[in-house]
This record gives structure tokens, sequence and C-alpha cells, in this order.
């Protein structure tokens, strides 16, 4: 009975650790050369917030959430894209699963490399075109 009793404590104490949140930073890093206009959409329960962002080159901009402990692996799960613009207007946005992908090498950091601008503003050049 007693092994019993400790065994029922045990489990109790390691559902109750299991289930508690903890707090974690992330953050939007540009390595362009220029400013960027970020603007990072979260998707809760209570509706979409939005967080518009200017980003001087080299810049980070860092932001807090809490998740619970099961779910640490992932980038603040409301977090539903990252739409960025620069000055000559190419535009690219990173959804949910692009998000994924972009924090796959790093620690809850997105990297806006040179990269991505430059095929976002081949797409525009070829719209253009058309």
């Amino acid at each position: 009975m007693e092994r019993l009793k400790v065994l029922i404590f045990g489990l109790l104490i390691t559902f109750v650790l299991s289930s508690c949140s903890s707090i974690y930073w992330a953050s939007v890093k540009n390595s362009t050369a220029e400013e960027l206009m970020v603007k990072v959409v979260f998707k809760t329960e209570y509706g979409t917030q939005v967080m518009d962002m200017p980003l001087k080159a080299g810049e980070v901009n860092v932001w807090q959430y809490e998740q619970s402990s099961s779910e640490s692996k992932i980038m603040d799960k409301y977090l539903s894209s990252i739409e960025i613009s620069d000055g000559s207007g190419c535009y690219l946005v990173f959804n949910k699963e692009e998000i994924k992908k972009k924090v796959k090498n790093t620690t809850r950091q997105i990297v806006i490399s040179p990269d991505d601008f430059q095929k976002a503003c081949e797409r525009k050049v070829n719209l253009n075109t058309l």
C-alpha cells in the first residue's frame, strides 16, 4: 500500500511539473543592408494580434511569450505569419511552415537574409514584365 502511495505521489508530481509553462524569448533579425518593415501576426483564441516593427540593417527585435513545457520545441505557437517589405516594394511572407524551417537551425530566431529578399525582388520583376 505504501508503494502505491509513493507511485501515485510521484505520478502527480510528474504531471504537475510537465503541465507548467515556461517563458521563452523569440526574435527577428534583419541581416540585410537596408531597413525593413516587419509585421508579425499572432492568432489566438481571442483573435488576431499584429506587431509592426521597423528593423534597421543588422537590428534584432525580441518578444516574450509563454508556452507549456510540452510544446517547448515550437516557436510561439500563436505566431501565424511574418510579412516583410523593403523600401523598393519587394514583399515576402513566411507562413507557419516556413517559420518552422527558418528557426530549425537557430534558437527561436528568424533571420531575414539578403537571399530572402533577392528571391522576392526577382518575383516582383518577373511579375512586372508580364
